[in-house]
């Protein structure tokens, strides 16, 4: 599949947040918590507007030689839930009668339009 329609008016785009960046109240002071855990999520955003959420789920913070602040995206293997995660957004978006018109890099980007009304 393609993902020449990302950016077209009226594409619904599946994307991975950290769920606290969409919290208002959101601060930097975070990166200072004792956590060990970073809290993510699926959207799906209509022409940069939320249309649809997934459930959170945890994966563990990944330190190293990354940034400070900076985590590299989850893997399912030590991020249980987000294959469910995932997968009930998709579920929500295809039950609202979206046809899926293509995907990005990563195997969460789906891209969804919908069908021209008769």
């Amino acid at each position: 599949m393609e993902s020449g329609d990302a950016g077209k008016p009226g594409t619904l785009v599946v994307e991975l947040q950290d769920s606290l960046n969409r919290l208002k109240w959101y601060s930097p002071m975070r990166l200072f918590s004792q956590t060990t855990m970073q809290v993510w999520h699926f959207v799906a955003l209509l022409d940069g507007e939320l249309r649809y959420e997934s459930p959170t789920f945890a994966a563990p913070y990944s330190w190293g030689n990354l940034p400070l602040g900076k985590t590299m995206t989850p893997k399912e293997e030590w991020a249980p839930g987000m294959h469910a995660a995932l997968e009930e957004i998709r579920g929500e978006i295809l039950t609202d009668e979206w046809l899926e018109v293509g995907c990005g890099a990563q195997p969460w980007e789906y891209r969804y339009r919908k069908l021209a009304e008769p």
